[in-house]
Order: C-alpha cells, then structure tokens, then sequence
C-alpha cells in the first residue's frame, strides 16, 4: 500500500484521548526519514495515557500497523506507511474516520509503495 513512510518522530493519539502513541525504540538506526529513523515491522509502537476506562478490556498498550510498503525495506524490514487518504466526500459526510492511531504530524516527504 503506497503512502508516507512513518518515522520515529511522528506525533500519533490513540483512539481514546488522551493517549499518546510513541515509537520509542526503533528496531533499526541508518535509514532516516526527517533525521529520525523509520518505522518497520518489527517496531512495537507503544500507547500511554489511553483513555479508555470504564470497560471490561484494559486500556490499550501497543499498536499493531497493518499497512507497510510492499517494496521499500529498512534493516531487511518492510518500512510502515501511512497511507494518503482517499479521495472522498469530506469531513461530517457520513464516512467514517480512520482507524487508530490517528497520526497528527509526520515527515511529508519520503514515500513508499
């Protein structure tokens, strides 16, 4: 799935605010995107602050990412993305949002497919 390569500096919420999505520590170091490393399939994102409460399963701890670049590898892994999204009717249409996490910022300029 083509789209932004996610890096060790991107600022991701979890589903449930005010939880704050974090990489913090990347499986590999010499491949960069916006001087922080990559994110690949081996990374565990990790979750702080989930603000989910109040319900029979416990707050969330680690992100699992289903999207990764088919041809793009960093340490012999396959790079996460951020996939662009779809062309579509917009905001308050009835379309439903992303799935988590909800990514904030993030480098804009280095792409995989």
């Amino acid at each position: 799935m083509p789209g932004l390569v996610l890096h060790a500096g991107a600022v991701m919420m979890c589903a449930h605010p005010p939880g704050v999505v974090t990489l913090p520590a990347p499986t590999q170091l010499k491949v960069l995107a916006g001087l922080q490393p990559v994110a690949t399939v081996a990374d565990v994102l990790v979750v702080g602050g989930c603000g989910l409460t109040g319900s029979p399963t416990a707050p969330c701890a680690t992100v699992r990412w289903f999207q990764f670049s088919a041809r793009v590898l960093a340490g012999g892994r396959p790079v996460l993305v951020q996939p662009s999204p779809p062309p579509g009717p917009g905001a308050g249409t009835g379309v439903p949002a992303p799935g988590p996490p909800m990514v904030q910022a993030m480098q804009i300029k280095v792409r995989a497919s």
